[in-house]
C-alpha cells in the first residue's frame, strides 16, 4: 500500500493518481481523518471505479463508485463519516469532457472542493 498525500497547484488541491500503477490502493488524508482509496478499471463498460474506506478501522463507506466527469465522488450515500473535502474528476483547462485511461490522472485529476454544507 502507498501512501499519497495531496499535492498543490497554484489554488486547488487534488489526489494524485498514478494511471501506469492502476488498479492501486492507497491511503490519503483528508483533513480530520485518514481513507483507503482503491481504484479499478472496468474494461468492458470502459470506466473506473473507487471504494472508499475508513483506514483505522477499515469499514468501507463505498465500494465502486464510477469516476464520472464533473460528478461528486461518493454522493449517493453521505454521512459523517465521508471525507470532508468536495471529490470531483475534473480538468482544470477544459479540454476534457470525460474520464479516460488516457487522461485519469494526467489531465483530469481528483479536485478536492470545500464543501458547502455538513
Amino acid at each position: 500500500m502507498n501512501h499519497m498525500d495531496f499535492m498543490e497547484t497554484s489554488e486547488v488541491e487534488y489526489i494524485p493518481i498514478d494511471p501506469a500503477g492502476i488498479p492501486c490502493r492507497f491511503s490519503v488524508k483528508l483533513e480530520d481523518r485518514t481513507y483507503t482509496m482503491t481504484i479499478r478499471y472496468n474494461d468492458v463498460g470502459g470506466f473506473f471505479t473507487i471504494d472508499l474506506e475508513v483506514t483505522a478501522t477499515g469499514e468501507i463507506l463505498c465500494y465502486g463508485d464510477p469516476v464520472r466527469y464533473g460528478r461528486p465522488m461518493f454522493r449517493s450515500v453521505e454521512d459523517d463519516r465521508y471525507p470532508i473535502p468536495v471529490i470531483i474528476p475534473f480538468c482544470l483547462t477544459g479540454e476534457e469532457d470525460e474520464v479516460t485511461f488516457d487522461n485519469f490522472g494526467r489531465t483530469v485529476q481528483l479536485y478536492l472542493h470545500e464543501r458547502k454544507e455538513r
